[in-house]
């Protein structure tokens, strides 16, 4: 790839030096505008975006480098059958439209910040808001392990190698902890909307591109029937299995994304809300299609690519056109630095919602109650910069394993669906109490991780790290759910709060 890369010369380096730059003025601006040194501003905002600003941080950190490197990567590797990819990302923004609503109504309520804030409220238990807090901040720990991953690769591609993939990661993480640190979620959601912008500009840009170029999706079409025909094969039911494994992963694990419901805490009016996330509804039309279509184009263009290499298509499908006009390379140079915002855009998102959490529901409630807003803000900033640097070091050993996001977006959903019942079953359910759902949480994320202890000593699949190629955090997720409506139906809550 390196040597395609060159060709886009110096000029993207100077076009990602002065994005990173504006970058860190808007964190300064976010500072200057906090109203007041507290939890809710530096955390929410101030609980005051409008439609605008909502629509644009929502859908930056919903599509990122999984989306962009990982999703298209999964493409090249299934083919034509993973077109359903986009039907994932529609029933996963579905789910969120039908709870997010009554959380934010419960939220203007009761003021919460997080989301353990809704699960002690609702439940009563500490052992439940410290087990979700600790699932949340495992899950959000490897969300920000992806990104840095894609973010190696997109600058590395960006600079035609003359930025390494780790020197980029750190490069990156520095001015993203600089306008985070300054400004909290206002820096982050300002910076989002820029993101967002550039993301869903370079998203319309390159599809376009890609199906106007070298006889587009007909032309990739006719080559892979002709030497990959398994390519374009139906799926047997092993082929199904999966798909409604990572159905159920998708849907129930990203739904719960932390980051995305303090989105929603975020928001100046419900309103607002509403409206944001009809818009996100059809993002999955041109982001998730745009991924899928640049995996299955590839497989055309690039034969034998390893898991690894595979999450690096879509920099070698911009690579491959960037010489067609001086036009279409500009477009290119746009688009790698929207993908490397998206990247960040998701990054910074994931670091705030850990350091939110760390602070608020743990910090504060059972290591030193009695500290001042200013000592959290202080301990949440400390502890993020102490993660990143661990995090940043995983990146290296990632490398070196050469471990696809894939699965990392696995190792993530896995865990992290099993916290679905807390917000599915009980926004909804008033009978739900603490005790099945606490029994419900710790049986499913048990079994998902025997299932996944299982794979790593040969007892099963590795690849599906679980029996009949069914997703370990489904059988899980089976077990959490059955469990919570048994609980339910038997010893019903006599006194919810959060309805």
């Amino acid at each position: 790839m390196t040597d395609s890369a060159y060709k886009l010369g110096t000029a993207p380096i100077v076009v990602l030096a002065v994005y990173l730059v504006v970058m860190i003025a808007i964190g300064w601006i976010g500072k200057v505008s906090s109203k007041e040194k507290s939890l809710r501003d530096f955390y929410l905002g101030g609980s005051s975006f409008g439609v605008f600003v909502l629509f644009l941080t929502l859908f930056a950190t919903q599509y990122s480098g999984n989306t962009m490197l990982g999703f298209a990567g999964r493409s090249y590797r299934q083919g034509g059958t993973y077109v359903v990819s986009i039907m994932f990302m529609v029933v996963t923004i579905t789910m969120i439209s039908l709870y997010g609503p009554r959380l934010f109504r419960l939220s203007r309520t009761f003021g919460y910040i997080t989301p353990a804030d809704y699960i002690y409220h609702r439940f009563g238990s500490h052992w439940l808001r410290v087990i979700c807090a600790i699932l949340l901040c495992w899950g959000l720990a490897n969300y920000i392990l992806e990104q840095l991953v894609a973010m190696g690769h997109a600058v590395e591609g960006l600079s035609g190698g003359r930025i390494e993939f780790m020197t980029g990661v750190i490069l990156l993480v520095i001015v993203m902890l600089i306008y985070e640190t300054l400004g909290g979620m206002r820096s982050v959601a300002w910076t989002d909307a820029i993101q967002g912008v550039l993301l869903f500009g370079g998203c319309s840009i390159i599809l376009y591109i890609i199906l106007t170029t070298e006889g587009g999706l007909p032309a990739a079409t006719e080559t892979i029937a002709t030497e990959q025909p398994d390519k374009l094969q139906v799926p047997g039911w092993e082929g199904i299995r999966a798909w409604f494994s990572t159905l159920l992963l998708l849907m129930f694990g990203v739904s719960v994304y932390p980051h995305a419901i303090q989105r929603f805490f975020s928001a100046r009016s419900l309103k607002t809300l509403r409206i944001s996330l009809a818009g996100m509804a059809f993002m999955p039309f041109i982001t998730t299609l745009l991924a899928f279509v640049l995996g299955f184009i590839a497989i055309s263009r690039f034969a034998d690519l390893t898991a690894f290499e595979s999450d690096q298509v879509t920099l070698l499908m911009l690579l491959a056109i960037v010489n067609e006009n001086d036009f279409i390379r500009w477009l290119v140079i746009i688009v790698f630095v929207a993908l490397v915002a998206a990247i960040m855009s998701t990054t910074d998102s994931a670091l705030l919602s850990i350091q939110s959490m760390i602070t608020k529901d743990i910090y504060s409630v059972y290591i030193n109650p009695n500290a001042s807003q200013r000592n959290l803000l202080w301990t949440g900033k400390v502890f993020g910069w102490l993660l990143i640097a661990f995090l940043v070091g995983m990146t290296w050993v990632s490398q070196q394993t050469e471990s696809s996001i894939w699965a990392l977006i696995k190792l993530k959903l896995e865990f992290m669906v099993q916290i679905s019942p807390v917000f599915i079953l009980g926004l909804f359910w008033r009978r739900l109490s603490r005790v099945p759902m606490l029994c419900g949480l710790l049986t499913g994320t048990g079994i998902t991780l025997v299932l996944w202890v299982g794979a790593a000593l040969g007892y099963w699949d590795t690849a599906a790290r679980s029996p009949w190629g069914i997703s370990a955090g489904v059988w899980g997720l089976a077990a959490n759910y059955t469990i919570c409506f048994v609980g339910g139906l038997l010893w019903p809550d006599q006194c919810s709060k959060a309805h």
